[in-house]
């Protein structure tokens, strides 16, 4: 279990069962490119709709798939997920 109480087999299954669709991006809606990984800020994360700090849940019905944090920390304020033209 992770330090945080929550359990990483949980997360695991959560994030599989979220990538085995392939969604796009909840944020901006664009394309996730489910071969990058990690830290490229295009790789697929799960991010809580309600984040835990803020009282959400770990619950499946609670994430949803996007692209890296660092992905809208790049943008302006007024666009999310940069331009996915390589």
């Amino acid at each position: 279990m992770a330090q945080n109480g929550r359990s990483d087999a949980l997360r695991k299954r959560h994030r599989a069962r979220i990538a085995k669709s392939k969604p796009a991006c909840h944020i901006c809606g664009m394309p996730i490119d489910y071969s990058l990984k990690y830290p490229d800020p295009k790789c697929f994360v799960v991010d809580h709709l309600v984040p835990i700090a803020k009282g959400g849940s770990d619950a499946l019905a609670n994430k949803k798939a996007a692209h890296h944090p660092r992905m809208q920390q790049q943008e302006a304020s007024s666009r999310l997920c940069a331009d996915h033209s390589a």
